[in-house]
């Protein structure tokens, strides 16, 4: 209950900050424009990112935190929304913009002192990472969770609405296994993502008062996840199995996964955009935004509630990984297969007919 206050300064603080900052953006030109790969209607102000962080340093301002998380967290958490928009406004290169993210890991890890330091027993026996190995997987792992949610932030409210998939399942993790520390931070974090999808869920309630998260959300917003992910997985204290935290963020590690593997065997940069991501797939399927939007978080959900409940069942890492490889693989082919990914979806939903996903 003493967190229901800073989780509600975070929410209110976003909201005044979505509405102070809008005519802001617009006069600097940091907007959104549809075209491309961009279908929306209309200029569309960025500044999600910037508000969530507003919102998070009030809420995380009114919880007892050590001043070494605290500071590292929401330092390394301001230069990624700094850079981000700039890159929302500018458009950086993704290769300007790989430095800034392994900087930001940097801080957490001297500053917190947030390493993995082992990855649970994913292929029978405890695999334990030491010195430069836990420093260099540490940052691949952040560097990772950054650029899923930066790749899911294609459609209204898919980012913010997975990141609270995953909050609210690490926040459980951490209450579970007395991580007081790690449940401060994910519910004030979710404070501020509820306010941002007030203004980007897909629904026609919101039009007047739209926001996109931009790069600069949705980069910390993956920023966040993979720290939380790291505290409750990890020593001293560790909450649960670090394989476990991987269907926490299924969808999203899903999502980067095939998109990493997808490009690389058409011999292009896998930091290149393109339509292929899961929530593009479901449209060529025939459904709409809201849809899609349901049928990927639906999945989040479960995916997530799976991994949990096998793991409190006891089931070995090794085993659930193979179980959420095999769901990962099953879930991409289907995706390939309107008519029968149309079959799992009630026919009041169905929209266009389907259309040829690309290979």
């Amino acid at each position: 209950m003493h967190l229901i206050g800073p989780a509600a300064a975070s929410f209110f603080l976003c909201l005044l900050a979505m509405v102070a900052l809008r005519p802001v953006a617009i006069a600097m030109k940091l907007i959104d424009r549809p075209g491309g790969r961009k279908l929306h209607i209309g200029e569309i102000p960025v500044v999600g990112g910037l508000a969530m962080l507003l919102g998070m340093v009030l809420g995380m301002g009114l919880v007892p935190l050590p001043d070494w998380t605290s500071g590292s967290l929401l330092a390394a958490s301001a230069i990624l929304v700094t850079v981000g928009l700039l890159d929302d406004r500018f458009e950086l290169s993704p290769w300007a913009r790989l430095p800034v993210q392994i900087l930001a890991a940097l801080v957490l890890i001297v500053g917190a002192g947030v390493t993995i330091d082992t990855l649970g027993a994913p292929f029978g026996d405890t695999y334990q990472l030491d010195g430069l190995s836990s420093y260099l997987f540490t940052i691949f792992a952040i560097v990772a969770s950054i650029n899923a949610f930066n790749m899911l932030d294609g459609m209204d409210g898919l980012a913010g609405a997975l990141a609270m998939v995953a909050l609210a399942a690490l926040a459980f993790l951490a209450h579970s296994g007395g991580d007081a520390a790690s449940l401060a931070v994910c519910v004030v974090i979710m404070g501020a993502v509820a306010a941002f999808l007030v203004s980007n869920l897909p629904i026609h309630v919101n039009r007047d008062v739209r926001c996109f998260m931009g790069d600069s959300g949705s980069t910390l917003l993956g920023f966040l996840v993979a720290w939380l992910c790291i505290a409750v997985s990890q020593d001293p204290s560790p909450a649960t199995s670090p394989v476990t935290v991987l269907w926490v963020v299924a969808i999203p590690l899903i999502d980067l996964c095939w998109t990493v593997i997808r490009r690389t065997l058409r011999g292009i940069s896998p930091f290149k955009p393109d339509n292929g991501h899961l929530h593009h797939l479901v449209l060529r399927a025939g459904f709409d935004v809201r849809t899609a939007f349901v049928v990927l978080v639906a999945l989040a959900i479960a995916l997530a509630a799976f991994g949990m409940t096998a793991s409190h069942l006891g089931l070995p890492d090794a085993w659930s990984l193979a179980l959420l490889v095999s769901f990962g693989v099953l879930i991409v082919r289907v995706l390939y297969f309107p008519d029968l990914l149309r079959k799992f979806v009630p026919r009041a939903f169905h929209g266009v007919q389907p259309a040829v996903p690309e290979q």
